[in-house]
């Protein structure tokens, strides 16, 4: 199947895609893998009017490790979580998760 018409976004900083969001309100979605939302799009299952990709976004591409925990962003890639070794120093259980 092919999905529903929708207007594509690709916002480059942080601000844009909210500015998009908040303009398109309950009639967005957010596309960062796409590995849930294609399959229901392609399905019929959701039919957004506006779809909203932040894989541009390179302030949600963020690992940072401190003492008080790890913090991961939106579109950092599990490989990468997995692969440090600040992150695994951290939190050593979050490598095997």
């Amino acid at each position: 199947m092919k999905p529903p018409p929708f207007d594509h976004h690709a916002p480059e900083t942080l601000e844009e895609a909210l500015d998009v969001l908040a303009r398109a309100g309950e009639d967005a979605k957010v596309l960062a893998g796409g590995q849930s939302l294609i399959p229901l799009l392609n399905m019929r299952l959701a039919a957004p009017a506006h779809l909203v990709d932040i894989n541009r976004v390179t302030a949600l591409d963020t690992l940072e490790a401190t003492a008080a925990g790890v913090r991961v962003g939106a579109l950092a890639r599990h490989a990468r979580v997995e692969r440090s070794e600040e992150a695994a120093g951290v939190l050593p259980l979050l490598r095997a998760a």
